[in-house]
């Protein structure tokens, strides 16, 4: 390798570095914080519909915001999103949540600050999702892919019992964390470089246009659209799976830690997922990675419908083992995706292409929760177990259908040159003598076309 491609190494790597950590700082003192949001508003108001109201505020004006997100974020460059949004989230804990915690100011600015710490916070990750493909070498992307999925489980194991631990100690801490960890995290993304120039302002193009063009690019990039179907179904299906957990556990009288353990297992099973899926992804084309993590949830699933559930010893093995299995499998197909979004989707509207599909999956997860309470009540366990099952199986047999492995294969062996026949004794070669014709070249079977209308990989 020459002194320059070291050189080149050396700073994408400590690019990426800066991102990850940037990256994982944001998630932590997001998800302590937002743990402690309606914690707060009850300690306050001694009102449960109260601090549901004040979870609520942190997460729907996101998920509304997912797409307009996205079309800042191809608008500006990545690295001042990610700036001016830790500075903004900074402002609002000193400005909002502190004046509650000691000035007793009005609960309502916990709604607030709630709205606008979740709409710095997806800023920030869209952001950082767009400037993947900036920094990091397309041969690399599949691994970084990787890694900042495993960012995202570790934040998710660490983020809750941070947040609940500091909110225990003090009920300051986890905003004072959050501060703190949203400063790291700004003074990482100033170390970034300028990732890309602004691109025109709202006023010199069509803002409605450009708007949509997230869902222009889905129904263009077939793969993409058939993974939104997918990630949005399962993301609701498996609020009805976490329902189905938290039932059998108070059903069989679990203690809190034990179903804390069971909930953490989903955490661990993706970080495994995580490590292991940059081998699994790379070897595989994108759909039939998909395809496999389907039939995969399928089975995990039907492992919980078929245990008996009035056997305590065998759910307290089988309840984590259907929850890790779920982010095992659930870390390979965001690692597939992330893969090719990097790798296939114009980087001018990456941003609109990730909030697009964020906001569908996002939305899935209160459907799916409103959905899961009353299949629960008209089904009972087993039965809305077995619904589950039923629908990813059925999406993982559309998925094979649609592209089915065995008959690429097959097509494949066909096409293969047939060995010649050797002469008979006593006749002559038809390859000797100066008469004799170069053999034809046997045309070499096409590569399978991907799912996208341009058959890129």
């Amino acid at each position: 390798m020459s002194t320059a491609d070291r050189g080149h190494a050396r700073a994408w790597r400590l690019h990426f570095g800066l991102l990850w950590a940037g990256g994982a700082l944001s998630s932590l003192g997001y998800i302590a914080l937002g743990l402690a949001f309606p914690l707060l508003a009850l300690h306050q108001t001694a009102s449960p519909v109260v601090a549901g109201c004040i979870a609520a505020t942190g997460m729907v004006p996101r998920t509304l915001l997912h797409i307009p997100i996205g079309l800042l974020v191809d608008r500006r460059d990545p690295r001042t999103v990610m700036v001016v949004s830790q500075a903004v989230r900074i402002v609002c804990v000193l400005g909002l949540v502190g004046p509650v915690l000691l000035l007793d100011a009005p609960v309502a600015l916990l709604g607030a600050a709630a709205a606008v710490h979740g709409v710095c916070a997806t800023c920030h990750s869209t952001a950082a999702t767009t400037a993947v493909p900036y920094l990091i070498p397309r041969e690399e992307l599949t691994g970084a892919a990787a890694k900042n999925e495993a960012r995202s489980h570790a934040a998710q194991l660490t983020g809750r019992p941070l947040g609940g631990g500091l909110y225990g100690l003090a009920h300051g801490l986890p905003a004072v964390c959050d501060a703190v960890v949203s400063a790291v995290s700004l003074l990482l993304a100033l170390r970034l470089p300028r990732i890309r120039p602004d691109r025109p302002a709202p006023g010199e193009t069509h803002l409605l246009r450009d708007l949509v063009q997230g869902f222009t690019q889905l129904r263009r990039d077939r793969f993409l659209l058939l993974t939104a179907v997918a990630g949005t179904v399962t993301n609701a299906l498996f609020q009805m799976i976490w329902l189905v957990i938290l039932m059998l556990a108070t059903q069989e009288g679990l203690s809190t830690l034990l179903l804390g353990v069971v909930l953490a297992a989903s955490g661990a099973g993706g970080l495994l997922g995580s490590l292991i899926a940059p081998y699994t992804v790379s070897r595989r084309s994108p759909v039939t990675m998909v395809t496999l993590c389907l039939w995969g949830w399928a089975a995990v699933t039907l492992l919980l419908a078929l245990t008996d559930h009035d056997h305590v010893a065998r759910l307290l093995v089988v309840l984590p083992l259907t929850w890790s299995g779920v982010g095992f499998v659930g870390a390979h197909i965001n690692v597939t995706v992330l893969t090719y979004h990097s790798k296939n989707v114009p980087t001018e509207v990456l941003g609109r292409v990730t909030s697009t599909l964020r906001f569908f999956t996002g939305a899935a997860l209160p459907v799916g929760v409103v959905a899961g309470g009353f299949l629960l009540d008209t089904l009972g366990v087993r039965g809305t177990t077995l619904a589950v099952t039923g629908v990813i199986s059925a999406l993982a047999v559309v998925f094979t259908a649609i592209t089915p492995p065995l008959p690429s294969l097959l097509r494949r062996l066909v096409r293969r040159p047939r060995p010649r026949a050797r002469p008979a004794p006593g006749t002559a070669s038809p390859r000797s003598g100066a008469a004799a014709r170069p053999a034809r070249a046997v045309p070499e079977p096409p590569p399978p076309r991907d799912l996208s209308p341009s058959g890129r990989e």
